[in-house]
């Protein structure tokens, strides 16, 4: 069963709840990377040419969930920079019966993480929730892999629901990637091997080279028994690190980035000559150049996560070495996750990219073919 988009919803008249995807970065009161707001502008502009009322939900950042508004993950900045962008007045709410009562044509619900129960996926919650509108857009694919109340106990709930104008891209883009054109050449880094450990199979299996970087790389290494020092590692993965290493058409950066800490000078090292007194950082540019040919030859690339400590500049050149073989190459590419856009944003590559997805983990575990509760509750309410 496929999932109903915004187009065949009928919202003539109608009051939209729409749970958008606007948790983007927040520093002393003012939005510093407004993306997520802008992705979302489509969908927006569709409701409100049609809809007699928008009440926009979405969460931003981690507070605790206590029903107490939090100031530093307050969604104030959000509904400032959704009226210069819309040119509409857009009225910050604080609670849900305050959205019953007001007459505004677009409401924005204070973050939804601070609501009880929104992570349990509350059944009172989600009850309320329903009751602020006619028809449910869900167009936050980012958080479409959490069984939340704003992401599927109000699907469930409500009379009408569909899907937004973003979700419906994220999946058109990322379909492309289940059924990607050869070669394909999947780069994986982070800290964690054990939060993509299923992933990191998944992929060397569909992909016909799979390059680990990070903190991934380190505990790689380790788990063959080389020295990595005081590097970040995961000793207790190290059996699966092992097992994943041995595979054929994976590749382990041999050549690395190493400082006795984040304060002194990087040297590049083989990994064989790796101190115990060293801590590998990133990943040598020179390496990605000797494997320059794989880049040249692909046909869809897959990029999430750096291959190093990409915010401190000594310590950047192996991520940025990596954003330019991707965007040098004629390969289809994507790549998703905060930290791989805010790397190819430093490298200044994102106009490049083919497809920037706006999540990460719903990004990883898409491709991976794993079922996403948000997506599963939209198909069910076809049925």
């Amino acid at each position: 069963m496929k999932i109903k988009p915004l187009s065949k919803c009928s919202l003539g008249n109608k009051k939209v709840l729409l749970r958008a995807d606007m948790n983007v970065p927040v520093s002393e009161g003012k939005v510093t990377n407004k993306e997520r707001i802008i992705r979302s502008l489509p969908t927006i502009k569709f409701i409100l040419k049609k809809s007699s009322k928008l009440i926009v939900l979405s969460h931003l950042g981690r507070p605790k969930e206590n029903n107490i508004i939090q100031e530093e993950f307050s969604l104030q900045p959000v509904a400032r920079i959704l009226e210069e962008e819309l040119g509409r007045p857009v009225k910050l709410i604080q609670n849900i019966d305050e959205a019953i009562s007001s007459n505004e044509e677009i409401l924005i619900l204070e973050n939804i993480r601070f609501f009880k129960g929104e992570k349990n996926n509350d059944l009172n919650l989600s009850k309320q929730l329903a009751s602020l509108a006619d028809i449910f857009v869900m167009d936050a694919f980012a958080t479409s892999h959490r069984s939340h109340a704003s992401t599927v106990g109000v699907t469930d709930l409500i009379d009408d629901a569909c899907s937004g104008l973003l979700i419906q891209e994220e999946m058109k883009a990322l379909d492309k990637i289940i059924d990607a054109r050869r070669p394909i050449l999947a780069v994986l880094g982070g800290s964690k091997i054990s939060s993509k450990l299923s992933l990191i199979n998944t992929l060397s299996e569909k992909a016909d080279h799979l390059i680990l970087g990070g903190g991934i790389a380190n505990t790689c290494w380790g788990s063959l028994g080389k020295e990595i020092g005081n590097s970040l590692t995961e000793v207790s993965m190290y059996k699966e690190a092992e097992l994943l290493s041995k595979i054929e058409n994976v590749l382990i950066p041999d050549k690395v980035i190493v400082a006795k800490d984040q304060n002194s000078t990087p040297k590049e090292k083989k990994i064989d000559f790796v101190a115990k007194d060293d801590s590998i950082y990133d990943i040598s540019p020179n390496f990605f150049n000797s494997i320059e040919t794989l880049f040249n030859e692909a046909a869809t690339i897959i990029w999430n996560g750096p291959m190093g400590l990409f915010e401190e500049d000594n310590f950047s050149f192996g991520t940025k070495a990596l954003a330019s073989m991707v965007a040098n190459s004629d390969a289809y590419s994507v790549i998703g996750g905060g930290d791989t856009i805010s790397a190819a944003s430093k490298a200044g590559i994102l106009d490049s990219i083919d497809y920037i997805s706006t999540a990460g983990g719903a990004f990883l575990e898409y491709i991976e073919g794993k079922s996403l509760p948000a997506l599963e509750a939209l198909k069910n309410k076809n049925i």
